[in-house]
């Protein structure tokens, strides 16, 4: 019996120290754990800044734009017709892949710099991040609102071209737009009213923000019904100055004097050609129509003179003289029209 009685106690003292064992070392394993989650978090809370950017870029690289606005804060308006995903579905030379460096804070200011790599070239972004709560031991970070691309377009020549963008029309009808885009470059197809010009499709570039925007130009090209209407508005006019009985007939290339001089007067002038110039046109539209020159011409003038002093008449005439012209022609709805650079019968 007292074997068995003195055998009890020893038993409880065995079980008590090993709860306290059990006790301490899930104090210490409690302890380990929470160091290494607030190590590890506060490490996550630090490179918040490049992840809040990753994803942002991540999701341009995968063409989830409705994604990339809403991380960087991009909000469309009225007439951004590229700042959706439809439209960025269609560009092409889109970000392909980045590198970020570590975030900087100068004057209260936190930026993370990315090396893009878009189409065949690579380039610098920086991103703004900001403050979102957390501690201030442990703040959490988002995007500042990104500032998006812009791309520019024109379409010099007349009035009768049109183009689309990434498949929808520039609310603008001048032939110009200016539109907010994503980084990437979006398909561009213009088309034209009339027969005697168009333009090549293509492609406009975006430019990020801070870089020199020049417009992408789709320049109107004359067809050979354009060349042949061009040619004839140009022959047109030549043959009306030929018809002309002015010596000085306006907007012409050729003139004589008309003049009384030392009792004489001339009238009755009639102009006849003797080589009529070669037209020819150079180049795309420019500066209000396409370039056009003529050279290697002459006339001669025959007239009557008349003798203030008795009215005695004879006719006289002149011999060859040279002349040129350039000038512009551009298209209106009745045809195609001529204009000459210079209108006092000098040679151009």
């Amino acid at each position: 019996m007292s074997t068995e009685s003195e055998a009890a106690p020893a038993k409880r003292t065995v079980r008590v120290r090993w709860f306290w064992w059990v006790l301490a070392a899930a104090a210490v394993l409690c302890t380990a754990v929470g160091a290494f989650f607030s190590v590890t978090t506060i490490a996550a809370a630090q490179s918040m800044p490049r992840t809040v950017v990753a994803r942002y870029l991540d999701a341009l690289v995968h063409g989830h734009a409705r994604e990339a606005m809403t991380l960087g804060g991009i909000t469309p308006r009225s007439g951004d017709i590229l700042l959706t995903q439809k439209a960025y579905a269609t560009a092409t030379d889109r970000i392909t892949s980045f590198t970020l460096g570590a975030p900087v804070t100068r004057k209260g200011v936190t930026t993370v710099d990315a090396t893009v790599e878009q189409g065949d070239r690579p380039y610098h972004r920086s991103f703004r991040v900001v403050r979102a709560g957390g501690l201030p031991f442990l703040p959490l970070w988002k995007l500042a609102p990104v500032t998006p691309d812009t791309v520019e377009v024109e379409t010099p020549g007349p009035s009768g071209l049109s183009f689309t963008i990434a498949g929808n029309k520039p609310s603008s009808d001048d032939g110009f737009a200016k539109l907010r885009a994503l980084p990437g470059s979006y398909p561009v197809k213009v088309s034209s009213s009339s027969a005697d010009y168009s333009a090549k499709s293509g492609v406009a570039i975006s430019h990020p923000v801070g870089s020199v925007v020049t417009p992408t130009l789709f320049a109107a090209e004359l067809s050979e019904t354009g060349y042949a209407d061009a040619k004839k508005a140009v022959e047109d006019w030549l043959d009306a100055c030929l018809a002309t009985q002015d010596a000085a007939p306006a907007n012409c290339p050729f003139l004589v004097k008309d003049e009384t001089a030392n009792g004489v007067r001339l009238s009755d002038l009639r102009w006849a050609l003797v080589t009529r110039p070669e037209v020819d046109m150079y180049g795309d539209w420019h500066d209000g129509g396409w370039d056009v020159r003529g050279s290697g011409g002459s006339v001669t003038a025959t007239a009557k003179v008349t003798r203030l002093a008795d009215g005695a008449t004879g006719q006289v005439s002149t011999g060859d003289i040279p002349f040129a012209y350039s000038g512009t022609v551009t298209f209106t709805g009745d045809g195609a029209v001529f204009t000459p650079a210079r209108a006092d019968g000098s040679q151009g």
